[in-house]
Parts: structure tokens; C-alpha cells; sequence
């Protein structure tokens, strides 16, 4: 039967490497045959891409590397801090194209596999330690709440990132929690919890539901994002939680992604100088 070459290149996230290619059974023909017709085409010598490569995956390969650290994270879901694309290379990578404004490159050292269905980005773990050479402690620790949470990242793998990480950073292990949702809800329980604060992640509360964190057992905090707060929908729903908080004589704070990333120590004061004030009512 004859291989439909797209879909096979399309099993790869539209961006694969030839040899894969031949091993699925495609000819070198074949492939020839589709860049021809514009079905594909070569990024860099040895690779094919379809039009829906993702667009940073597809630089990478150009630039003679692969997705590494934040731009790895990031394809595969995980919360990171930080912008630009990173590009994993090996250190016997030769005839290396100029880096554009915001790219960067390091030298690959991959201690776990490179993902078979996705050759084009380098491992969770190996992005997770290539992030925390350039990120600091909370950041790390949000991306790997986020790895946790999005299950890209399973109980041993999270084992063997610890083990494998510096041993001034093997502690995050105790400061590691999946139910985070956002890389911001973390950084605002690690600062909570640092200024002496009794947290509670994702509690669940009557006519509210689920709460980013509560604290002191009745401060209900959200950190509210673009993405599930800006429509108008979204925001009547949370108008609605917020006036049941105030009716279970819970006390509320809302801040946004901006504030807790710039002006997390501000976000404490806020917090503390609520707490100070005492609880609402008896409920």
C-alpha cells in the first residue's frame, strides 16, 4: 500500500527527521517527490516539515538544533518564565547559522531520551534542567509545579529532574506541588508561604468551588489569568463566586499575572495588611 508521506511526517508534529521517515517505510523518492509538489519541505539538510510545523520548532532545526529549555517547556505546555526561543544544539554541530535578536543557543547535553513522537524538542526533564541554569528558585519551581500538573511529567521522572539537578536545588522537592494551576498561583504560594502563611491549595468551598489558595483558613487569594478571566462570561461567573464568598463571610483578594510576576512583594504586603484586619464575621 502506498504511505501517505504527509500523515507520516504529520505523526511527527509536521517536522521530522528523514531517517525516520525511511524506517516507516517511505522511499528517499517518495520524499523527493513531495517537496517537489510542495507537499513538504527540507528546513535543513535531513529534515522535512509539513505547513503546520510549529513555526519555533521549525527555526530551531534551521538554526541546527532542536527546542531546548523555556521553548521546549513551552511546547509542551509547561508554564515558564521568560520569552525568546532556545535552541538545544549538539556540541559537534558545525557551519551554525547566525542567532537572531531574542534566540539563543546552548550545547545539548540530553541525559534522558529525546521523545521519539516529537524529535524536534528536547525531553521535559532535560528542558527542566536546562531551565533552571538561567531561571531563579520560584521560577523553577512553578515550571515544575506546571510539568507536574499538566502530567507531562510522571513521579519518577520528577525523581530523577531532583536527582539530577544541582544539589543546592534538591530541596525544591518539598516546595513541589501539582495542583498549582499557573506558574503565578506558585509564585504566590512560595511568597505566602515564606512570609509564614497557612496555605491551602485548590480548597474547595460551598457556592465557590475551588479557590487558588486560602489562607489562615478564611482569605480566599486568585490570581487571575488572560486566558480564563478576561471574557465577559468568565467575569460574571467570578462577580458570582465573589459575592458567595462575601455571603460565607469569606474574606477575598484578587490578583492579576502582571502583579504577582513584578510586584509579588507588594502582592505579600496586600496580603498581610488583609490578614491583619481579621477575618469577616463570624460564619
Amino acid at each position: 500500500m502506498r504511505r501517505d508521506i504527509v500523515a507520516d511526517v504529520n505523526r511527527f508534529g509536521g517536522l521530522a527527521l528523514r531517517s525516520r521517515l525511511r524506517e516507516l517505510g517511505a522511499s528517499t523518492r517518495t520524499v523527493s517527490l513531495a517537496v517537489e509538489r510542495g507537499a513538504l519541505r527540507i528546513p535543513r539538510r535531513g529534515w522535512v516539515c509539513t505547513a503546520s510545523a510549529p513555526p519555533d520548532a521549525v527555526r530551531a532545526v534551521q538554526l541546527g538544533g532542536i527546542l531546548g529549555g523555556s521553548s521546549a517547556l513551552r511546547s509542551y505546555g509547561i508554564w515558564v518564565d521568560g520569552t525568546g526561543l532556545v535552541i538545544a544544539t549538539a556540541r559537534t554541530a558545525s557551519r551554525l547559522p547566525p542567532l537572531a535578536a531574542n534566540e539563543r543557543r546552548i550545547w545539548m547535553n540530553a541525559r534522558f531520551p529525546i521523545p521519539a513522537g516529537r524529535p524536534w524538542r528536547v525531553s521535559v526533564v532535560d528542558a527542566l534542567l536546562q531551565h533552571a541554569t538561567v531561571v531563579n528558585r520560584p521560577s523553577l519551581i512553578a515550571s515544575v509545579d506546571s510539568a507536574v500538573h499538566t502530567h507531562r511529567m510522571s513521579p519518577p521522572e520528577l525523581g530523577r529532574l531532583i536527582e539530577a539537578l544541582p544539589e543546592r536545588l534538591h530541596g525544591i522537592r518539598r516546595e513541589v506541588d501539582g495542583r498549582s494551576m499557573s506558574g503565578t498561583e506558585t509564585k504566590l504560594r512560595l511568597g505566602c508561604v515564606a512570609a509564614g502563611l497557612r496555605v491551602e491549595l485548590q480548597a474547595s468551598i460551598a457556592k465557590v468551588g475551588f479557590v487558588d489558595l486560602l489562607l489562615d483558613g478564611w482569605l480566599i487569594v486568585e490570581v487571575d489569568s488572560h486566558e480564563f478571566h478576561d471574557t465577559p462570561i468568565n467575569q460574571h461567573h467570578d462577580r458570582v463566586r465573589d459575592g458567595n464568598a462575601v455571603l460565607g463571610s469569606f474574606g477575598q483578594l484578587r490578583f492579576d499575572y502582571v502583579l504577582v510576576q513584578s510586584h509579588l512583594d507588594w502582592c505579600i504586603q496586600v496580603i498581610l495588611a488583609r490578614l491583619q484586619g481579621g477575618p469577616p464575621a463570624a460564619r
